[in-house]
């Protein structure tokens, strides 16, 4: 009898700790992500969510609040077009950090003298030699004017394929604005050349197809990640 019992009791072990080890590998932990919010180098604050879920609307109309006009939440912090994110419907796989942009209503007048400067083998870039000691009539050539718009200034030239340029502020490279900061372009026309610092936005913009084309950048001196910079291809 003390024999059978002990079998009894072995074989409801056994199904025990079977029973705990199916439940165990049926068990799936939920994976978690951080959704961080910025406003510039300000970091809001951020939100925990479930991997591949949208963000509940009340977790982040707060930092909406955070600045003057808010205009949308992006990707990358100079508010590249195709980074815009739209957090009704948008879902995160990974860990991601979103950038905040606040224009406010007043914006000081920029009155600086902004150039695109390179280099080139053909074309007429060549005569800047990555803002060289030139004579001022040659730099005048590759000033951008002023527009009819608040800090908008535009020039159209000839480019090359393999020209690389960049925008600088008073022919000085105090201020440059290099890939990082083109918030529109044809990527089958232009590309992130590169550059000594490692930055995007002191990285080379390169030239990919011959054309003429139109450099057209909108600034914020109290911000220089709210620019605007666009480069529109023409034609031939």
């Amino acid at each position: 009898m003390k024999r059978a019992a002990g079998k009894m009791i072995g074989l409801l072990t056994g199904m025990s700790m079977t029973a705990l080890i199916s439940a165990g590998c049926g068990a799936e932990s939920t994976e978690m992500v951080t959704v961080t919010f910025m406003n510039g180098e300000e970091e809001l604050g951020s939100v925990e969510t479930e991997a591949g879920k949208a963000l509940t609307e009340a977790s982040y109309t707060d930092y909406e609040n955070a600045g003057d006009d808010f205009e949308g939440w992006f990707k990358t912090p100079t508010y590249l077009e195709a980074s815009e994110v739209d957090l009704s419907t948008a879902e995160f796989e990974k860990d991601t950090v979103l950038y905040g942009l606040f224009k406010s209503d007043t914006v000081t007048e920029d009155s600086r003298k902004w150039y695109i400067v390179g280099t080139s083998e053909t074309g007429a870039l060549a005569t800047t030699n990555w803002a060289a000691d030139i004579p001022d009539d040659d730099k005048a050539l590759f000033e951008l004017q002023k527009t009819d718009n608040p800090n908008e200034y535009a020039v159209t030239l000839d480019l090359c394929a393999g020209d690389q340029f960049q925008l600088i502020a008073d022919w000085s490279w105090d201020t440059q604005l290099g890939f990082g900061y083109v918030t529109d372009y044809d990527s089958s026309q232009i590309e992130n050349g590169g550059g000594l610092s490692g930055s995007d936005k002191t990285s080379n913009i390169n030239v990919l197809q011959d054309g003429n084309y139109t450099i057209t950048i909108v600034t914020n001196p109290n911000d220089m990640a709210q620019t605007q910079f666009s480069i529109v291809r023409n034609g031939d």
